[in-house]
């Protein structure tokens, strides 16, 4: 039925529509969406050495939850930029630098058992740090080192790793915030990526035309949708309720895997939204961003039902079954993005990123 229905909005495509000069909307995503959320994020993460650095000075109440927040907030920040799988992000493999996910492996665990077990001094500074595997530098690491397996706050605590632990765990959030201001600048440079969106055809050959440009980006909300859906919900549903592995929902450990689904999605709402694509649509199509609303705004009533954190919460009540509906909504707000909206505009949407495909 859908491949009939991408068949007939083809068809109902005009010449003109092809030939759709899309700069002002890319224009309106970076300057709406995409340089605002690489600036909050750059701003949470400017937060996080000073919170780590407190917190292993005095690990008192306060200063622990000072660090929780600091850190729930900066997770929230990332989840917003996550999605956004082109130019700058993947530079210098910056993606799974900040975040090495998913690890349904436990490399990361493995990496840092043996960086402890060598105490590792290049490890204890961002310079040191920012050229070592990508598993021990971001913000997963941060969350196994500065968390119990409960969500408690054990950096700072007193045991035979505390200093090693604090030491690195600072060298982490330096490392973090250096990234980001490298983002944020990267975006922010009229000669850098954002050029070569608004102006293809010339030197770089990765675009030749607005059209080119706007299907990247397009595929990049396709591919964030796959991405929350195949990576962050399908594994922690396991395949029945008995063998659900809520560990596997990203930064569980630390409470957080609520906020950075929730950002995720919004952050995806928005980006989509920022790209004012209701001009370029056939009217007859119009209906599809109601339905977009719609959806998304059902995906976030399910999360606002869930109870952090999800380690603890899920398989109890409706919170199983809440999280396998959101799997199918998202599901189909990917495929009313790739098939419909992109069929509507006459855009390459269903192309992922993550396989080729």
């Amino acid at each position: 039925m859908r491949l009939i229905l991408v068949m007939a909005i083809a068809l109902s495509v005009s010449v003109s529509a092809r030939a759709q000069d899309y700069k002002s909307n890319l224009e309106s995503m970076i300057i709406g969406y995409i340089q605002p959320a690489f600036q909050e994020f750059a701003s949470s993460t400017q937060s996080l050495p000073t919170a780590v650095e407190t917190v292993c000075l005095d690990a008192n109440e306060t200063a622990g939850l000072e660090f929780q927040q600091v850190f729930s907030e900066t997770v929230h920040d990332f989840g917003r930029i996550h999605f956004l799988r082109f130019g700058p992000l993947l530079d210098q493999d910056r993606l799974s630098r900040l975040a090495f996910l998913p690890d349904p492996r436990g490399i990361g665990s493995r990496q840092l058992r043996k960086l402890y077990a060598n105490k590792d001094k290049d490890a204890l500074n961002a310079a040191g740090l920012a050229k070592k595997s990508v598993a021990v530098q971001g913000l997963t690491a941060l969350e196994l080192i500065a968390f119990d397996k409960t969500g408690e706050v054990r950096l700072g605590k007193s045991d035979e790793n505390s200093e090693f632990t604090c030491d690195y765990a600072l060298a982490i959030a330096r490392n973090i915030h250096t990234i980001a201001i490298a983002l944020e600048a990267d975006w922010a440079n009229p000669d850098g990526f954002k050029d070569i969106l608004l102006t293809p055809g010339g030197n770089d050959a990765r675009f030749q035309t607005s059209k080119e440009a706007i299907e990247s980006v397009f595929n990049a909300l396709v591919t964030g949708l796959i991405v929350v859906r195949d990576q962050d919900l399908l594994p922690a549903l396991g395949t029945s309720e008995e063998k659900a592995k809520p560990r596997r929902f990203p930064f569980s450990r630390s409470g957080n895997g609520v906020i950075f689904l929730s950002s995720e999605l919004q952050g995806i709402e928005q980006s989509l939204s920022s790209l004012n694509l209701q001009s370029l649509t056939p009217q007859d199509f119009i209906w599809i961003f109601d339905t977009l609303n719609f959806e998304f705004g059902n995906a976030q009533k399910i999360l606002a039902q869930l109870n952090p954190p999800l380690r603890k919460s899920f398989g109890q009540g409706d919170s199983y079954k809440l999280v396998s509906v959101l799997a199918i909504t998202v599901k189909s707000i990917r495929d009313t993005v790739a098939l419909e909206l992109a069929g509507a505009l006459d855009l390459a949407g269903g192309f992922n990123a993550l396989d080729g495909d």
